[in-house]
């Protein structure tokens, strides 16, 4: 994963933030739902968007990922608004988690397998009763756009294949459908962009 890690450090060195300072629109929806002072997890969470605005109400956020640069511009945009995050530095390959949450939450998150079943299985393990696990990623037929994300199938996603992992751990699969949706966030994901929207709930 070094290479993946120079790839994001050099990304996320540029000037402004790539991805914008407002969250991704699915994600805020879920930290809207949450209970006041809710203790969320975010996963590859870059430079910070979604973190930065569950901080911003008050929730208690961890910001994982693994482009130290990225996690740099997550605190100072938090700091900006006032507030604190604790960031965890680190590969999910590595991620041995410590604590639990009521909410673990992601956006975009590039996982090949097997490590991406690893990490669904850790993250339902994590979370506290009621807790909830949501995402949204970009489908295998995001593959021949120019809105974002990978050009690998490998780390694209379809519901069928997350709800083969899901169905072994003990969730509730409360939503999980790809849908077509219009992305303005920052300057790398703009435009009409084919996702998986997946929550579930322990």
């Amino acid at each position: 994963m070094s290479d993946q890690r120079e790839f994001w450090n050099e990304r996320f060195a540029k000037e402004g933030y790539f991805y914008g300072t407002t969250p991704n629109l699915y994600i805020a929806s879920h930290i809207d739902r949450l209970k006041p002072s809710s203790s969320i997890l975010f996963l590859g969470e870059g430079e910070g968007r979604n973190a930065a605005y569950a901080a911003k109400l008050g929730h208690c956020v961890s910001a994982l990922d693994a482009s130290e640069v990225g996690l740099e511009k997550a605190r100072a945009l938090s700091r900006s608004f006032g507030h604190e995050i604790t960031t965890i530095h680190t590969d999910l390959e590595l991620w041995e988690p410590t604590e639990r949450y009521d909410a673990v939450l992601c956006s975009f998150l590039h996982l090949p397998e097997p490590l991406r079943s690893d990490v669904f299985a850790k993250v339902i393990h994590i979370l506290n009763t009621g807790g909830v696990f949501a995402g949204e990623f970009f489908s295998i037929h995001q593959l021949p756009k120019t809105t974002g994300g990978p050009k690998d199938t490998t780390l694209l996603y379809t519901a069928e294949a997350l709800e083969k992992i899901l169905t072994p751990l003990p969730c509730t699969v409360q939503e999980l459908h790809e849908i077509d949706i219009e992305l303005n966030e920052g300057r790398g994901h703009i435009g009409i962009a084919s996702v998986v929207r997946m929550a579930v709930k322990v």
